[in-house]
């Protein structure tokens, strides 16, 4: 038993120490720097949550040399930034194709100070691609039964093979460290590559949930119990510019059914910018279809 254990124990370090070779440390903040993947040539991707600043990023690299690094964009839906680094002699890190599996063994693997760290846990769950509640997409969901130093955010999570399943960032739930899957990551690095942003779309309205009388779901024939409630409207923006007022009540947009705050950010998804959607609306106790022309997302919306 003692040899088997010291095995797995050398293993492990020796992955740690070769996935190590694709992470940078990545100082955007004042108590805690965070980590980062090498993932093409010349191009980090780190955890958004961790960059507190814009400017004066600076990254340490895995032999230890510290050079400075321009931020080309951050998708706070996905929690991902990228960041370009010139000069960085380090290998980009191995992507898994394979899906990882519910109880096979990860690793995370930061970058602290002057050493690498590692976390060892399991792959707790996979599901099917879903909203974020900060307005991403992800893939795929990767839930890691992992206790993350807030240093090893923005870090690299590998199979046993040491293959990257994902980013590692926990702050996309409650409960869970997430391993943003290579897909999204490839995504999302491609579009800041090239627009240096995430088109978000926009109807600048503000909503909350309330529940539809009873008499008006048995009259109307509607679906739900709830939906949403308009309680502000920016004139200028894409619903004020339809008709949408103030009182009125989102029942559907684009056929979809809406009853809570989510469902409006995945009928607003970067493919619905300066498109026409139909929003269907319960004004005063009467159904409207409403033409809405999706505007994009404010930076600071």
């Amino acid at each position: 038993m003692s040899n088997s254990l010291v095995s797995l124990s050398e293993e492990l370090a020796a992955l740690a120490a070769r996935t190590g070779q694709a992470v940078v440390a990545v100082h955007g903040r004042s108590r805690f720097e965070s980590s980062g993947v090498h993932w093409n040539p010349g191009v980090i991707v780190t955890a958004e949550h961790a960059l507190r600043r814009e400017e004066d990023i600076r990254v340490t690299a895995p032999d230890g040399s510290r050079m400075e690094a321009e931020l080309v964009g951050r998708d706070p839906g996905t929690d991902l930034a990228v960041l370009r680094v010139s000069g960085l002699n380090a290998p980009v890190a191995e992507r898994s194709e394979k899906t990882p599996a519910p109880g096979s063994v990860a690793l995370a693997v930061g970058r602290f100070k002057d050493s690498v760290s590692a976390a060892f846990g399991v792959i707790s769950s996979v599901s099917a691609a879903s909203h974020t509640w900060r307005g991403g997409r992800l893939d795929r969901v990767v839930r890691v039964d992992v206790a993350l130093h807030p240093a090893a955010a923005g870090g690299a999570v590998v199979d046993a093979e040491g293959k990257l399943v994902g980013i590692a960032t926990p702050v996309l739930s409650r409960v869970a460290v997430f391993a943003i899957p290579p897909a999204t990551v490839e995504r999302i690095v491609n579009t800041l590559l090239a627009h240096g942003r995430i088109p978000r779309g926009y109807l600048g309205v503000g909503l909350q949930p309330v529940a539809i009388p009873e008499h008006l779901r048995s009259t109307l024939k509607l679906p739900s119990e709830t939906a949403l409630i308009v309680i502000s409207v920016d004139p200028d923006a894409a619903a004020g510019r339809a008709g949408i007022t103030i009182g009125d009540v989102l029942l559907e947009l684009s056929g979809n059914t809406i009853q809570r705050p989510e469902d409006v950010q995945r009928a607003l998804g970067p493919e619905s910018v300066g498109k026409t959607i139909r929003a269907s609306v319960l004004r005063g106790g009467q159904l409207v279809d409403v033409e809405i022309t999706v505007g994009e997302r404010p930076r600071k919306a």
